[in-house]
């Protein structure tokens, strides 16, 4: 019998995305909480990734399959598999936002990211819940 997927670092890292959103919302102009939001988005994206990755890898017939999967195909699959609400364009766009806050800092590229982490925020619940659903049925 398989395991079930540890979600709980997962599940913290979208607690703190959201605490920061929150905080963010109530004071746009605050340069810290604005970090904190893309650090915060940084560690949730790469998580998802991961996270993502395993599962199939659990419910796959041939895991080895995701051993060398592109990115693209990764998401395609998840959201062939229903675990994302959105597919490649819109991961792609999170990719693209990923990359631009490890290429250094620019005030105007990190508020355009913080202005979409909201849906972000909603594509990691959505995520997370699909996971909790589908590990306890895969058992």
């Amino acid at each position: 019998m398989d395991e079930k997927i540890n979600l709980t670092a997962f599940a913290k890292a979208i607690e703190t995305l959201y605490s920061a959103l929150d905080a963010y919302e109530k004071d746009t102009s605050n340069e810290f909480v604005r970090d904190s939001c893309i650090q915060r988005f940084e560690y949730c994206y790469d998580s998802a990734k991961k996270i993502i990755k395993r599962y199939l890898k659990k419910i796959a017939d041939d895991p080895m399959r995701f051993d060398n999967i592109s990115f693209e195909n990764l998401i395609r699959d998840a959201y062939t598999e229903g675990l994302l609400k959105h597919s490649w364009d819109t991961w792609n766009g999170y990719r693209a936002n990923r990359n631009a806050t490890s290429h250094g800092y620019n005030e105007e590229i990190a508020i355009n990211i913080v202005e979409q982490l909201p849906a972000f925020y909603k594509e990691m619940i959505f995520l997370l819940e699909n996971l909790k659903t589908k590990d306890e049925t895969s058992i």
